[in-house]
């Protein structure tokens, strides 16, 4: 595995992300998951070049890894870091059928992205990726879902994963305002007021996570159902997992 430094930016030391943090540190089976090298983020096309300048050469990021729509690309763009010359990966999580709620709507990016999901999973296996970060708008909840998938697999602990989820809450009055700017921006309809304004709560998380351990066993069931192998997850652990 290559080297890297382990200087890590958080969201408090960036100008244009507000929901970016570093996966490291947390308990993981055998272990903790390695600092410095997997990162997760509201979307990068909102980094500033002071923001890119950072994440390349103070944390040596090789990879982007964009869950958003091809829309999405086309109309909001892939920000700075489009031109620092590291790699892009697109794993589209959009486009899922309807859910009664956000629990059913993870589920459902499992099952019908479930391909996409388990594709990406591989490519943080290959030499070269690491360290990387993945973000959809918000860095919400198709990044939840990667997270919880990624985490899962690497034997973090549940109330971990959804405590990870629930992170997001702090950062979600200014992702709003940011989305009411984007809706205008792109002439989209604005967003009923009769809707409720929700907020990432870890029981969201741990209620997927229950119903991912009714379908499939396990995250580990998940991965073998979509084609990743055991090796596969033993080169992710190998990467991610360190001693604590």
């Amino acid at each position: 595995m290559r080297r890297w430094r382990r200087r890590r930016p958080s969201a408090g030391d960036l100008e244009g992300l507000v929901n970016f943090r570093d996966l490291g540190g947390l308990p993981a089976d055998g272990g903790i998951v390695r600092p410095g090298v997997l990162f997760r983020s509201d979307s990068l096309a909102y980094a500033t070049p002071a923001d890119a300048e950072r994440l390349v050469h103070n944390l040596g990021l090789s990879t982007v890894i964009d869950l958003r729509g091809e829309y999405e690309v086309e109309r909001l763009g892939r920000g700075p870091l489009s031109r620092a010359g590291i790699g892009y990966y697109s794993a589209p999580i959009a486009d899922v059928s309807g859910a009664a709620d956000l629990v059913g709507h993870y589920v459902a990016m499992l099952t019908e992205k479930g391909p996409v999901l388990a594709c990406t999973v591989r490519h943080l296996t290959r030499p070269g990726t690491l360290p990387a970060v993945f973000h959809c708008e918000a860095g919400c909840d198709r990044t939840g879902v990667l997270a919880a998938v990624v985490l899962g697999l690497l034997g973090v602990p549940e109330d971990t994963i959804a405590a990870d989820y629930a992170a997001t809450a702090a950062a979600m009055p200014t992702i709003h305002e940011r989305m009411a700017v984007v809706v205008d921006r792109l002439g989209l309809p604005p967003r009923p007021a009769s809707l409720p304004v929700w907020e990432p709560e870890a029981a969201l998380m741990i209620r997927t996570l229950e119903l991912v351990r009714e379908r499939w066993g396990d995250m580990r069931g998940w991965a073998r159902e979509y084609g990743l192998s055991a090796h596969e997850l033993s080169a992710l652990r190998a990467d991610l997992v360190i001693a604590g």
